[in-house]
């Protein structure tokens, strides 16, 4: 009966979850910009409902249709924009691992299919630089001459975008701003406190 229940907590923690994805929007395709392989966009993601976690993108690229590339993600604690801000440099960016994609039936005038990306944890009201580097393609994005930032968000969710770099976290290179991301991020609450007391009582359960 305990070991039934227990399942049935996880199923339930697991649905409400599941259930809670949301893609935010951000410029629609096509781009009308782009850059080369080996170079990164930077923008700011801010949790404004409780704690979230980005877990995939869609993103303009280069690549051919159907064609795989890598993104890699980087996350720093703060606004990642600016010339002269954290994008030029190394300290204080953490690697959170790369992502494999594949571009979409529409080659380099359309997106990329889903991405599942590193998951990336946001604290309500809190700030968190983002960049994307890119492998095997270039990014593609929206923005010519100097525009100001543009803010795309929901009610949970705050995207703010973005600047392009040759040579990201570096001084050096070529720098772009603003340079929008075409495409979109998706997002789940975390596990919530009773996804993870029902997974810790079944893997108990299961010790036995």
């Amino acid at each position: 009966m305990r070991k039934s229940l227990v399942v049935a907590l996880v199923l339930v923690a697991a649905a409400s979850v599941g259930s809670a994805q949301t893609t935010l929007q951000a410029y629609p395709p096509p781009a009308n910009n782009g850059g080369s392989s080996g170079w990164a966009m930077f923008m700011d993601l801010t949790a404004t409902a409780p704690d979230i976690v980005v877990n995939e993108l869609v993103t303009a690229s280069s690549a051919a249709a159907g064609a795989q590339f890598n993104v890699e993600v980087f996350t720093y604690p703060g606004s990642a924009l600016g010339q002269a801000g954290p994008g030029s440099s190394p300290t204080g960016w953490t690697s959170l691992g790369v992502a494999l994609a594949t571009q979409g039936a529409q080659g380099s005038t359309g997106v990329s299919l889903p991405i599942k990306i590193p998951p990336i944890a946001l604290t309500q009201g809190q700030v968190t630089g983002v960049a994307l580097l890119f492998t095997g393609a270039g990014p593609r994005y929206y923005g010519t001459g100097t525009p100001p930032y543009t803010t795309f968000q929901d009610a949970n969710l705050t995207l703010v975008t973005g600047d392009a770099r040759s040579a990201p976290f570096t001084s050096g290179g070529s720098f772009f701003s603003s340079r929008a991301l075409v495409g979109s991020v998706t997002y789940v609450p975390e596990p919530s406190a009773l996804a993870l007391l029902a997974v810790g009582l079944l893997c108990a359960r299961r010790g036995r």
